[in-house]
């Protein structure tokens, strides 16, 4: 017989994924201004975008809720069942439903607010991490694919090493899967020959424009 604790930590992983699927950053355009994000700017639906061509003032409260969204969600779950594991797969989920949100047609953000917040939640050291990994990457290669894949294994593996545990590399390859295709496919929309290029500077990294 299932033990009730599995499905009640399945549903707890489903009400993660849902909660993190909600684009606060959409939301707050269309009620600040009466705009879609996702058909103005690089049409991501993400903070960066509210940030650059809706307000930034209510940008850095849009990136704000979405990191909540991972952080509540590792944190609450954890707190709750007391599984790391099910926290672990919480989190990843929080960051599944904001990249692929069943109210926005399965589209979404790229993941990356959510991702802080849920490492955040973690251990809060794990941001060092990830922002060495993300800032080494840059100055390296000059490319945020690439970066971003930088500072998700510089977690995991400052995970796994501090925690002892496998579970966060799993966690890693996870977020690899969930955020990376994101990036390609923005980088697609964005430019006709796409490639993991060099930006020219930094503000290129950052600022969502159509090329």
């Amino acid at each position: 017989m299932i033990n009730p604790e599995f499905f009640r930590n399945i549903g707890l992983i489903v009400i993660c994924y849902l909660v993190g699927a909600i684009p606060f950053c959409n939301i707050i355009a269309k009620i600040h201004s009466d705009k879609d994000l996702r058909k103005i700017g690089d049409r991501n639906p993400g903070g960066w975008n509210l940030v650059f061509n809706v307000s930034k003032y209510w940008g850095i409260v849009g990136i704000i809720l979405d990191v909540l969204k991972g952080y509540m969600s590792y944190f609450l779950v954890l707190r709750i069942t007391g599984i790391e594991i099910v926290a672990v797969l919480a989190g990843c989920a929080a960051v599944v439903g904001h990249n692929y949100s069943p109210y926005l047609r399965l589209s979404g953000g790229k993941g990356i607010a959510t991702t802080l917040g849920f490492l955040l939640a973690v251990h809060p050291l794990t941001i060092l991490a990830f922002a060495i990994g993300i800032l080494s990457a840059l100055f390296l290669i000059r490319n945020m694919i690439w970066a971003v894949v930088s500072g998700i294994i510089a977690s995991s593996i400052f995970l796994w090493l501090f925690k002892d545990s496998s579970i966060y590399l799993i966690m890693g390859l996870i977020l690899l899967v969930i955020i990376i295709p994101k990036y390609i496919n923005h980088s697609i929309r964005i430019s006709q020959n796409f490639k993991f290029r060099k930006e020219k500077t930094v503000k290129d990294l950052f600022a969502p424009k159509i090329r």
